[in-house]
């Protein structure tokens, strides 16, 4: 009995040993279905039926993605069969294609135990359902050297109505009317840099600013945008045309820019954001197009030496001025001499 007690426990190990790792692989290795329904989220709007939907699945390895496709069927349902087990570190987007945009949500591994319930909507051609909440100019940084003033424009836009804004680029607009989202430039603006959270399109250049061709949903969005504008002496003008309307407007300026008069906009009270004090100028309610004519002045200048640069280290320098330092030494010693000439006494 004292033998067999040990040798008992020697199979139990063994066969432990043994079929664990059978039972992690079978577990690890199960699939089980993704099942959604799409929603359109337009008022009398279409069951949207045989509408492409895909799946994302990444994992926890940056760049590691698989992908799995399938269709609505006529009450817009969806179903993706043996998708495996998502990492605990990964997540799932479920992307819907319809009327001309994309749709998304991403998931955590615990949501795709139950069905999905994605919006869609219908789409518009008019711009006019996206209103600006809330559009900020700011003086970012003046380059007094080369007379450069660099600036930020913040745009909160918002579509309120149960359309998706979805640009036609296949034809041309009517005079006056565009099916996109348009953005107003001083004349001479350069760099242009856009960042948005609109998905898909792109930004072309338009008149005397740009346009972005992304679709735009319903809800809040942001664009904001970077560009560089050069100022003749010290003073500024441009229209900024507010192509969506805004709701409120502001100028801000840090104040260690100097006092910097602003004119087309009243002034406000100062604003203090971190460790930077703006001077801000601001207006309400301002109707698509209305725009504004904003002029900057005391912008700073050049001192002189700014203006001369470096020219002592230029040899163009001293082709120029040798002449002119050997004529003035030349006049020096003149008057030196007639100076220290000695006073002649008479006999």
């Amino acid at each position: 009995m004292l033998i067999r007690l040990p040798i008992l426990a020697a199979l139990v190990a063994i066969t432990l040993l043994a079929t664990t790792p059978a039972a992690l692989y079978s577990q690890s290795s199960a699939t089980s279905p993704v099942s959604g329904v799409l929603v359109n989220g337009t008022q009398r709007g279409a069951i949207p039926a045989n509408a492409t939907v895909l799946l994302h699945q990444f994992g926890a390895d940056a760049g590691s993605v698989d992908t799995y496709e399938t269709t609505t069927d006529a009450d817009g349902a969806f179903r993706f069969d043996d998708v495996p087990p998502t990492p605990e570190n990964g997540s799932m987007a479920v992307v819907a294609i319809y009327g001309g945009t994309r749709y998304s949500e991403v998931l955590s591994p615990s949501e795709t135990s139950n069905p999905v319930s994605l919006t869609v909507y219908e789409l518009t051609r008019d711009v006019g359902v996206v209103a600006t909440t809330e559009q900020s100019i700011i003086v970012a940084g003046i380059d007094t050297a080369t007379r450069l003033m660099a600036a930020v424009q913040l745009f909160t836009l918002e579509n309120r109505s149960d359309t998706t804004l979805v640009p036609d680029l296949s034809a041309p607009p009517i005079i006056g009317q565009f099916s996109f989202l348009r953005f107003s430039l001083p004349a001479d603006a350069t760099n242009l840099d856009v960042s948005t959270d609109l998905v898909g399109g792109e930004v072309i250049p338009v008149g005397t600013g740009f346009a972005i061709t992304a679709p735009v949903q319903p809800g809040r969005h942001q664009v904001s945008f970077t560009f560089t504008v050069p100022y003749d002496g010290d003073t500024l003008a441009w229209r900024d045309n507010t192509l969506q309307g805004a709701e409120s407007l502001r100028l801000l300026i840090p104040d260690e820019f100097g006092n910097i008069g602003v004119g087309g906009l009243p002034a406000q009270e100062s604003l203090t954001l971190g460790e930077i004090t703006y001077r801000v100028w601001g207006t309400e309610n301002l109707a698509p197009g209305a725009g504004v004519d904003l002029q900057l002045s005391g912008l700073p200048e050049p001192s002189w030496i700014t203006k001369l640069g470096n020219p002592l280290s230029e040899a163009r320098f001293w082709y120029g001025a040798m002449p002119i330092i050997v004529a003035v030494a030349l006049a020096a010693l003149l008057v030196w001499g007639v100076w220290c000439r000695p006073t002649e006494t008479a006999a």
